[in-house]
């Protein structure tokens, strides 16, 4: 368009800093504003949200009650993102619904038109309508012609009312008869105290339908070997508990990936396999040092749900973890998660969405929390403690200490002691 454009008044909103050019990043200040918890929702559509469905839907001095449990099972299985928007939808919905059943039930007995209405109705009768007025020269008459023409007369002033502008036609309230605006809006009509209508939980399907999410993780009971739980953050602000699954087959040493999954977290599996190839042997997965079996091996790795795209280094402690579960053939307990950016030499390195992955993993069940050290301020001032409670958080700095927890008190730890740690 070839219009300037002061950069430093311009305000931008992304949920992914990566896809901001690294200069125009380097100029910018970045203000971080992080999701709702499940308590702060609640509150607010207890204070707020709830008050404002139930007088937008005329139901404001009736007895109609949502619960609060009602609402948290709204927050945890119909509204998981990060913000608010979506709940007040979901609230509008069931209280527009309430009052729809509360008409449907008592009927027009008890809620009859109001009488403005029925006046207005009435006072448009067609028979009453008068007939247009004819053309002038139609209805005047001519004499009698003279010798010279018609004889000439005065024209009598009109009577027609000359034509008014739109502004003329606005309603005046000081007119003894004002006209009945269509605009005009209606007083809720009064509920009878008869009426009692509760929203629980149990009632709650009737209303928004079935749950949106089913389940908060995948792998109640344990899981088989190359099976591990990683802690992700989504594009729409929040964040989810991220099974990886990884197998094993006869090949040439390949690693296949499949699960919509981006750059980013394909070159942490390949970091991982590396890893993991390269301390075979201290794993106890191969006999000797320069055993080529792993060599002969091909690796698939998948990610559920494979609509939603998945990007970040974040799962790469999950991913290596997957793979020394499945070559030493050791399970890995469901209730462990973990997060974190892995190097090549071993090293756990600091991520971020830590208070969108807690909660999702605090919501999940989750007691074994693997974060990265770097971590652990911003864990400790921002998740609020009623997000970290029945949560043990474990802070490692290298790929080891991260073995050494999930594997605690396994045969192979044990051989560890010895080779690796």
């Amino acid at each position: 368009m070839d219009v300037p454009v002061d950069l430093s008044r311009v305000l931008f909103v992304s949920n992914n800093l990566d896809t901001i050019p690294a200069p125009l990043l380097d100029r910018m200040e970045v203000l971080e504003v992080s999701g709702y918890v499940s308590e702060e929702k609640a509150v607010i559509a207890e204070r707020y949200l709830a008050p404002q469905a139930r007088e937008a839907s005329g139901l404001g001095t009736a007895d109609v009650v949502l619960e609060r449990e009602a609402v948290d099972i709204l927050i945890k299985y119909y509204c998981r993102e990060s913000g608010v928007r979506n709940l007040k939808k979901h609230i509008d919905k069931i209280y527009r619904k309430a009052a729809l059943k509360v008409v449907q039930e008592l009927g027009e007995d008890t809620f009859p038109e109001p009488p403005a209405a029925v006046e207005a109705a009435a006072a448009v009768d067609p028979s009453t309508a008068t007939p247009e007025p004819t053309d002038n020269a139609e209805q005047s008459t001519s004499s009698d012609p003279g010798p010279f023409g018609p004889e000439s007369t005065t024209p009598e002033p009109s009577t027609t009312a000359p034509p008014t502008s739109p502004a003329d036609t606005t309603p005046n309230p000081s007119e003894d008869d004002p006209k009945n605006v269509t605009t005009q809006q209606r007083k809720p009509l009064p509920i009878p105290d008869s009426v009692h209508v509760r929203i629980s939980p149990e009632t709650l399907n009737d209303y928004v339908g079935p749950p949106v999410y089913q389940k908060d993780r995948m792998y109640i009971r344990p899981p088989p070997p190359g099976v591990s739980t990683g802690l992700g953050y989504l594009g729409n602000g929040s964040g989810a508990v991220m099974p990886v699954e990884a197998m094993s087959m006869p090949g040439k040493g390949g690693l296949q990936l499949t699960g919509k999954l981006g750059e980013v977290i394909r070159e942490s599996a390949q970091i991982g396999l590396s890893w993991v190839k390269g301390h075979a042997f201290e794993l106890g997965i191969t006999t000797s040092a320069g055993d080529t079996f792993l060599n002969e091996r091909d690796v698939h790795v998948h990610m559920p749900e494979g609509s939603i795209g998945k990007e970040g280094p974040s799962a790469g402690t999950a991913i290596l973890t997957a793979f020394v579960s499945l070559f030493t053939k050791t399970p890995v307990n469901p209730d462990i998660a973990m997060t974190g950016e892995i190097s090549l030499v071993g090293q756990v390195l600091p991520v971020g969405g830590l208070k969108e992955k807690i909660l999702a993993a605090h919501r999940a069940g989750i007691k074994v929390i693997l974060a990265p050290a770097a971590n652990r301020a911003d864990i400790e001032e921002n998740v609020p403690e009623s997000v970290k409670t029945g949560i043990r958080f474990v802070y490692v700095e290298t790929v080891k200490e991260v073995l050494e927890e999930v594997f605690r008190g396994e045969t192979i730890s044990e051989r560890w002691k010895e080779t690796l740690l």
